[in-house]
């Protein structure tokens, strides 16, 4: 890591010089673009305008569930724990013994899945049930055929 990251690691802001400094490479790259040819007849600051007005047309709200989603994808297995439960509703103990995970780690795993949506539960005195959606079970299969074309 260099100087500065090591200065800043700890921190969860850069500094602003750095910010402005970053920025300004970055807009001079796209005036390199721009004045190549390759983004058509228009000036530097006419397309800066153009996809910063664009970027705040983005539905943050929406981005974020979707980032929410795929964490929960994102790992092998959430993954494996969800084809699980595409089949029937598990107990925690149930995942962590198919996949021989600890009790611990399914756990995480199935909160995380829990949180993101994909997943809810139910709870039966002492125990509690997980169970997928149809509407996520369908989603699987598509992606999982998907995959098997790619």
């Amino acid at each position: 890591m260099n100087y500065i990251g090591n200065i800043f690691k700890n921190v969860n802001m850069k500094p602003t010089w750095l910010i402005r400094m970053s920025v300004t490479v970055t807009q001079n790259r796209l005036r390199r673009l721009v004045g190549s040819g390759l983004r058509g007849a228009c000036r530097p600051n006419e397309r800066i305008s153009e996809l910063r007005s664009r970027a705040k047309e983005v539905d943050v709200p929406t981005i974020g569930r979707l980032e929410q989603v795929f964490f929960g994808l994102a790992d092998k297995s959430r993954l494996m724990i969800l084809e699980l439960l595409a089949k029937e509703e598990l107990c925690e103990c149930e995942v962590s013994s198919a996949l021989g995970l600890t009790q611990p780690t399914a756990s995480h795993h199935l909160n995380i899945l829990e949180r993101s949506g994909l997943v809810s539960t139910r709870r039966d005195g002492k125990w509690v049930f997980y169970r997928i959606s149809s509407k996520v079970a369908a989603l699987l299969n598509k992606w999982y055929e998907l995959a098997e074309r790619s």
